[in-house]
């Protein structure tokens, strides 16, 4: 498995979060990609074997709005894949779409950008190597960039704050520092992120919960749970819960249960750290 990152060029930092770029042979089954909500959207090109959600096959090209529960993407064989992470704000400042009506979409990329983008971005991408194709990517979306009228960039930085630190981040004080009422503060994050301010804070601090624990899933939840603000534990599963669709416990297991598989097999696997 090759897995890398790109970061985005100075003009895109404060809409994509990432180019990225995966190349992997799945064993079929339910073996795949678990993602989880985390606030963001993902422009997908991928080739070889086709993707599955839900045993429904997915284009070459297509969109994953944002989550509500955790979904996985299955396949058998190998796929090649070029993404753009867009931040929760990002797919709005690239097209006109009603974002609100994305939350755990998989929809055909030509529904949100031109098919013939779309089709020639598949034809080369599909002849490309790893740079020469997330260079392409970025190109692409930095020319979207530059012809569309750009949104309240202050009210961007402030919601960046908000997504960034949702722990020490206080809506009441966000609101005031964006010089919108709360009303019109609500209704412009709903319309740009899809999210209301609440659960975009939300979103942002249980990503970071799940984030510590699969980073070190022996970790004591309790010691989890007061780090990020919460002193009820009964409260937080239920939050972690509706945030993932499993309990923090239940995640922490399967978590376990994947580092020790891993392990099992890392004789046998190499994995590339690139800057």
């Amino acid at each position: 498995m090759r897995y890398l990152e790109r970061k985005p060029p100075p003009e895109l930092e404060p809409f994509v979060q990432c180019f990225w770029y995966l190349n992997r042979t799945y064993n079929g089954g339910v073996d795949g990609e678990v993602l989880w909500p985390d606030g963001n959207y993902e422009v997908i090109f991928h080739f070889g074997s086709k993707y599955e959600v839900n045993k429904v096959p997915m284009e070459t090209a297509f969109l994953i709005g944002t989550l509500t529960h955790y979904h996985q993407l299955n396949a058998e064989g190998n796929v090649r894949l070029f993404g753009v992470r867009l931040k929760p704000w990002g797919l709005k400042c690239l097209t006109n779409i009603d974002v609100k009506g994305l939350k755990d979409q998989f929809l055909p990329l030509s529904t949100i950008f031109p098919k013939s983008d779309v089709d020639n971005l598949n034809q080369e991408l599909l002849e490309l190597g790893l740079e020469e194709g997330l260079e392409l990517l970025k190109n692409y979306i930095l020319g979207i960039y530059k012809q569309t009228e750009i949104v309240d960039i202050a009210l961007i930085e402030v919601l960046a704050n908000l997504y960034n630190d949702p722990i020490h981040q206080d809506i009441k004080t966000i609101v005031g520092i964006s010089n919108y009422s709360q009303r019109q503060f609500e209704r412009k994050t709903v319309e740009l992120t899809g999210l209301s301010p609440k659960k975009l804070s939300k979103v942002a601090r249980f990503n970071q919960v799940r984030l510590r624990i699969y980073f070190n899933p022996a970790i004591d939840l309790h010691d989890v749970m007061t780090e990020f603000g919460y002193y009820d534990y009964a409260h937080f599963s239920k939050e972690f819960k509706e945030s993932f669709g499993l309990t923090p416990n239940e995640y922490k297991k399967w978590m376990l249960e994947m580092m020790n598989a891993s392990k099992k097999r890392q004789k046998d696997v190499v994995f590339l750290h690139e800057e």
